[in-house]
């Protein structure tokens, strides 16, 4: 009976994991292809070693936005986990450099 309940803004369960998953709006196995305004710029950063996902996440997130069109900057990095990782230098300054390039 939960599953059938609506919530405060009159959002359906199905509704909601929807909103949840990205490839609800970046493949065309869903209804939602293309119903989304998705940003042109993305910078994925993943640690080889993390426990809170599979790599598999990242990298099928990675290959939608690419074929939806969005530029990805994407990397895993060996030995790191579920962190801000980084092969080289620090998150913050490489990531402030990657964004002053997307918006020359």
């Amino acid at each position: 009976s939960d599953l059938k309940k609506s919530d405060a803004l009159g959002s359906s369960m199905e509704n909601r994991m929807n909103m949840y998953n990205p490839m609800y709006y970046l493949t065309d196995y869903y209804d939602g292809y293309k119903s989304a305004d998705v940003a042109e710029y993305w910078r994925i950063r993943t640690g080889i070693e993390q426990g809170d996902t599979a790599l598999c996440t990242e990298v099928n997130l990675a290959l939608a936005l690419t074929g939806y069109g969005a530029e990805v900057d994407f990397e895993t990095v060996w030995g790191a986990g579920h962190v801000e990782a980084e092969r080289t230098g620090n998150a913050d300054e490489n990531f402030i450099a990657w964004v002053k390039t997307c918006v020359k």
